[in-house]
């Protein structure tokens, strides 16, 4: 298994990270969200929103996005962190927060997952963030396992994810050094 080379993000590639997005959430989900939701995923929309948040996140050191590109070169999977963002886990010393990672399916169990943990854990270290959070979707075990076999906790703290009209209970993970997540 070769290392997957992966790049920052910036503005011009908000429609790829969205058509990314929507398809790595149709493929993940499609156990946990209703077919119709899923199907109802408006590619133009989330790039719009991508554009915005690229736009928005340009002004924190902290906030970045990273592409996993696939053999070709083409991007197929993509990661966001950035500082601390949630009311829960800032108070228990959580500097970070990685906040999306998502994959298609066919880069899957291939590395890319953990490249990206780990450019993610280096850009925020470097930072000044030296602890990270994630959330996940509490019944995703295999999100779960991921993150466990890179060395996350779980932190005891759980909430509930709205979305489409849908309520899913997630829970948070977290590492309070990354500096080995970063190295891995």
């Amino acid at each position: 298994m070769s290392k997957t080379p992966i790049r920052r993000a910036g503005i011009e590639d908000a429609r790829t990270i969205a058509e990314i997005h929507v398809a790595a959430w149709r493929e993940t989900y499609a156990q946990m969200m209703p077919a119709e939701t899923l199907a109802g995923l408006d590619v133009d929309e989330w790039a719009a929103r991508w554009r915005k948040s690229l736009a928005a996140g340009a002004g924190d050191p902290a906030w970045a996005v990273f592409l996993a590109l696939d053999e070709e070169g083409a991007p197929a999977g993509f990661a966001k962190c950035e500082r601390q963002t949630s009311e829960k886990m800032a108070p228990l010393g959580y500097e970070g927060e990685f906040s999306s990672i998502y994959l298609l399916r066919r880069m899957q169990r291939r590395g890319a997952g953990r490249v990206l943990m780990a450019a993610m854990a280096g850009h925020l270290l470097a930072s000044g963030c030296k602890s990270a959070s994630v959330w996940m979707f509490r019944d995703a075990l295999h999100a779960r396992r991921f993150y466990e076999a890179l060395g996350a906790t779980p932190t005891g703290v759980e909430g509930v994810w709205e979305i489409y009209g849908l309520v899913l209970p997630d829970v948070a993970y977290g590492w309070r050094d990354i500096r080995a997540l970063a190295q891995s």
